[in-house]
């Protein structure tokens, strides 16, 4: 099994059955630019309940995950792989590899209860700043090893 990558766009995941969008967050509360206007646009309810969560901060730090579930069929993972919003002091960008593979093991494990597939934007790599081909590793190691559908959508 392979990483499925197609045109299109990841808010409208193509495939029968269940499906997860996975997206990164950050620990800050701030959700603005990037993929997670397009998530807002079609589902207000993703941004309610992240901005819910950090005001809780129950559970809400690097490697968490909230599920969120928009339609009969498609759950949006808001994944908190992402530490701040800026470079750190160091020139660091903020992705947090190991953060992103904890909130993927987490994913995994709700997608095999709920028999999902996965669907994503390229996470991580936008506004985060992060390198695809680590990304990428992740996800394989995370989802594809356990048989896991992965699609990425590139607009």
């Amino acid at each position: 099994m392979d990483i499925i990558y197609i045109k299109g766009d990841a808010t409208s995941p193509i495939s029968p059955g269940n499906k997860i969008i996975t997206h990164i967050c950050n620990d800050i509360g701030g959700w603005g630019k990037g993929f997670v206007l397009a998530l807002s646009k079609k589902w207000k309810v993703t941004e309610e309940a992240y901005r819910q969560w950090y005001k809780s901060q129950e559970e809400f730090s690097l490697g968490d995950v909230q599920f969120v579930h928009v339609a009969d069929d498609i759950y949006v993972a808001n994944m908190i792989g992402q530490q701040g919003i800026y470079k750190n002091t160091n020139g660091l960008p903020p992705i947090r590899y190991e953060a992103v593979r904890q909130c993927l093991k987490k994913v995994a494990l709700f997608a095999m209860e709920q028999k999902a597939s996965i669907h994503m934007p390229r996470i991580g790599c936008g506004l985060a700043g992060g390198k695809w081909e680590l990304i990428e590793q992740i996800i394989k190691e995370e989802l594809i090893d356990k048989e896991i559908a992965v699609t990425v959508y590139d607009l």
